[in-house]
């Protein structure tokens, strides 16, 4: 059975969303790469801590709320686990996963403007699937707007089902897909080091 038309309006109206993003992300590690950093060590040593384990708790994230939402966001509205803590989980994750990478660049000056252009492309993304989710649902969306907040949870207690279907095919895409950021994660960490090193010339001062 194929997706109904709004939904794959929905769909295919992220695509630029994601291709700005990893523009972005590829415009980070390159800025990285050519930038120098005036943090000392220790701070640096802290950064890259801290980007690791933002980095991690958001593929896990991710993967948790793939077993909720896979195979099952075009079907019904999701409500249970952690869609039961707020509304949109996976891009909540997703900024936390974007503020690990901007701080294993050692800049907040690229960090900030990680935070700031996929929080911009996230909120126009959240308002299209708002629209389309409230014109579906109507009052059970309303009900579930009025009394769960968009990002950040105002409680940590989950509503979970005794059995969910899980599928193994879009499970591992899960996987894959929250591995992405594991590997730029990665990818920012070395462009910071061969700058560093200065195996590359690195000719900007990004504080």
């Amino acid at each position: 059975m194929g997706l109904p038309d709004n939904a794959r309006m929905t769909t295919s109206a992220s695509t630029p969303r994601l291709r700005i993003t990893l523009l972005w992300y590829l415009a980070l590690v390159t800025l990285t790469a050519v930038s120098r950093s005036p943090l000392p060590a220790a701070l640096n040593a802290l950064y890259d801590i801290a980007g690791f384990l933002l980095v991690v708790a958001a593929c896990l994230g991710r993967v948790w709320c793939s077993v909720f939402i896979a195979g099952r966001k075009d079907a019904e509205l999701v409500t249970s686990g952690p869609y039961a803590l707020c509304r949109h989980p996976l891009y909540a994750l997703s900024m936390v996963a974007s503020l690990g990478l901007g701080l294993a660049s050692h800049s907040l000056v690229l960090t900030a403007a990680t935070l700031a252009i996929l929080g911009t492309l996230i909120r126009q993304s959240v308002i299209a699937e708002e629209r389309y989710l409230a014109a579906r649902y109507e009052t059970r969306f309303e009900s579930y707007r009025a009394h769960t907040p968009r990002f950040w949870p105002q409680r940590w207690r989950q509503t979970l089902p005794d059995t969910t279907p899980v599928r193994p095919a879009i499970l591992w895409k899960a996987f894959v897909d929250a591995s992405a950021f594991f590997i730029l994660f990665l990818l920012v960490v070395a462009a910071r080091a061969f700058s560093d090193a200065g195996i590359l010339p690195a000719p900007f001062l990004l504080p």
